[in-house]
């Protein structure tokens, strides 16, 4: 008995260290962000004078603002598909014993390896207008590329593949996981009972990889919002705005317009904070409902 209450002791004093690192990197900088967006700020970014919601109301009232969030919800959305499907099709595909099985399992988790950023720069170099691998290629075979990076649809699009692609390793490596941890007993009886092929897949494989699906619809819904370094490198913002999305307007307001908007910049990330949350929570709820329905 004084064992089990000396070792209930403790345990709050081992889960210290991790509220202390919580509190210094998340908690007191969300807060903080949250003080600022109430005031106006100076140059170094320290709140002057209480200001109340109009930084939130030029927020909600600013179509470049408000676009930037459409765009940013766009972007993660077409991103998230693109990586899951690409992860799953790839594990389940990889499932069966093929040659060179695990030439392609590093391919499809390569993605993994790259940064952000130099992901983006070999889009960069897909992407170009007259020089492009892509254009190249399409034009050896009588076909006009697309602008991808000056038509502003094309320029979504674009953002989306690049995010989509550097997404789809880890999602790859999750994936992969799962498939290795399925029920052999399981699968061999469905085998037995005459389910093959797609029938296999949708019956079976799909309902059983859906907790680790779910897990990568928020976790790269959540990674998509929050995408930088692709708009950075390859259309700042362009063209007409078409790619600035949430975080790249956070870093223009404080950092790259030369304005150091630090109050409105905090508007920005709060509202990023809420938006993560929300798109965190409502997945969570619809399974809820759905499991108890």
């Amino acid at each position: 008995m004084r064992t089990r209450r000396a070792r209930a002791g403790i345990g709050p004093w081992l889960v210290l260290p991790a509220l202390v690192l919580l509190a210094v990197f998340v908690y007191i900088p969300v807060g903080r962000g949250i003080q600022l967006s109430l005031f106006g700020s100076d140059l170094l970014g320290n709140p002057t004078r209480f200001v109340g919601l109009a930084n939130w109301a030029r927020f909600f009232t600013d179509p470049t603002l408000l676009r930037s969030v459409g765009t940013s919800l766009v972007i993660a959305a077409c991103a998230t598909a693109i990586a899951v499907s690409i992860a799953v099709a790839g594990a389940l595909l990889l499932r069966e014993r093929i040659p060179g099985r695990g030439v392609f399992q590093v391919i499809l988790s390569l993605p993994f390896a790259y940064s952000a950023a130099t992901a983006s720069a070999v889009f960069a170099g897909l992407f170009a207008p007259s020089v492009g691998v892509i254009n190249d290629m399409l034009a050896r075979i009588g076909v006009d590329g697309p602008p991808w990076l000056q038509d502003p649809a094309w320029a979504v699009t674009s953002i989306s593949l690049a995010t989509g692609w550097y997404e789809s390793g880890f999602a790859f490596l999750v994936m992969i996981a799962a498939v290795r941890n399925l029920p052999d007993d399981v699968l061999e009886a469905a085998s037995l009972d005459g389910a093959h092929g797609v029938r296999l897949i949708r019956s079976m494989l799909l309902p059983l990889l859906w907790p680790s699906i779910f897990f990568l619809i928020v976790t790269q819904m959540i990674s998509g919002l929050q995408t930088f370094a692709q708009v950075f490198v390859l259309t700042r913002g362009g063209p007409s705005d078409s790619t600035r999305t949430i975080v790249f307007t956070l870093y223009e307001l404080a950092f790259g317009g030369g304005t150091a908007n630090y109050s409105q910049a905090s508007v920005v990330a709060t509202f990023l904070v809420l938006l993560v949350g929300a798109v965190t929570a409502i997945p969570f709820l619809m399974s809820r409902r759905k499991s108890n329905a």
